[in-house]
């Protein structure tokens, strides 16, 4: 699908989309953003043609095990980020992440990415300060800074559903939250992975001078870079505190399960002496109490009285508090 958005010179923005039959091509401006998410070969090709930005160039960014990376090409910047994403169907990761490429030349600004994502709809809905598609250094920075903002959004997802599963955890020990927890911390292994990687891509575009016209988008870099280290540390945190956690939860579960042994244990020795008793009594030889009419009772007397003090004993060693 191909969006297509435009600040005009009233400071108006305007949106358009290529849904129905209305064709989308009209609206393919100079100066306008166009974004597309999951193209269709066509539409790479009427962006292609329309932009004069190579088709293959433009397909890179929807490769995705693409890294982030920037790159320049016949008068074309292309930026490579990898931006959260959240996939309530994906039953193995929840949170992950995905290539989002930038593409501008003098005329146009295009945008790609194969998911929904959080940082297209946060500067349209948001009304950002200075916001204008016309201006591609800025806009390009903008969008870096939305999306450091939408990890640092991400992980606080993350620790709300961490808490969510560890206490469900404290109500009953079951496979379902473990493998949830399991979940978390390989979806904290791929955002970290593009966090970092993000990480590089601003540290190289701050050291090109195309962003070095203006002082506020110097500052808008610098805010862009706290909020992916915010990020970085975030994760980090979360990484731990989750490992952590997961740490806790097996020692506890080692536990029960040896308190369960411990206790199978116990059933089982005393369970044995009864079974001694009676065996002695069923042999083929001259013992106590075998012409007496009490002698069963007798037996079972002896045996529950060693069984009983076994048990006793055995509790009384075992007793962690011993």
């Amino acid at each position: 699908m191909i969006t297509v958005y435009l600040k005009t010179e009233t400071r108006e923005l305007t949106i358009h989309k290529n849904i129905g039959d209305i064709p989308i091509e009209p609206f393919l401006e100079r100066k306008s953003w166009i974004h597309l998410k999951n193209p269709t070969e066509d539409e790479l090709d009427l962006v292609a043609k329309k932009t004069g930005i190579n088709k293959d160039m433009l397909r890179i960014s929807m490769d995705e095990e693409e890294t982030a990376h920037i790159d320049f090409e016949n008068g074309v910047t292309m930026l490579i980020v990898d931006t959260p994403v959240i996939d309530s169907d994906n039953e193995s990761s929840k949170y992950f992440t995905t290539p989002f490429g930038i593409f501008f030349n003098e005329d146009y600004f295009v945008t790609i990415c194969l998911k929904e994502n959080m940082v297209e709809g946060a500067i349209t809905s948001r009304g950002m300060k200075n916001f204008s598609t016309g201006k591609h250094v800025r806009l390009t920075i903008q969008l870096l800074y939305q999306n450091a903002i939408a990890f640092v959004n991400i992980m606080k997802m993350i620790n709300k559903d961490s808490e969510a599963i560890e206490h469900k955890l404290h109500q009953s020990m079951r496979n379902k939250e473990l493998f949830e927890m399991m979940h978390l911390g390989k979806s904290l292994v791929y955002l970290s992975t593009g966090i970092n990687a993000n990480q590089l891509v601003l540290e190289r575009f701050k050291r090109l001078d195309i962003y070095k016209k203006y002082e506020e988008d110097i500052a808008l870099l610098e805010d862009a870079m706290i909020e992916n280290r915010q990020a970085m540390e975030m994760c980090s945190v979360h990484r731990d505190i989750l490992n952590g956690t997961m740490d806790a939860f097996a020692s506890i579960i080692n536990n029960n399960v040896n308190h369960v042994m411990k206790t199978l244990t116990v059933v089982t020795i005393v369970l044995t002496i009864p079974t001694l008793v009676a065996s002695f009594f069923g042999m083929n030889l001259i013992l106590p109490f075998e012409h007496s009419k009490l002698g069963f009772l007798y037996a079972v007397l002896i045996s529950a009285v060693i069984a009983i003090i076994c048990a006793w004993a055995l509790l009384r060693y075992t007793n962690p508090r011993r």
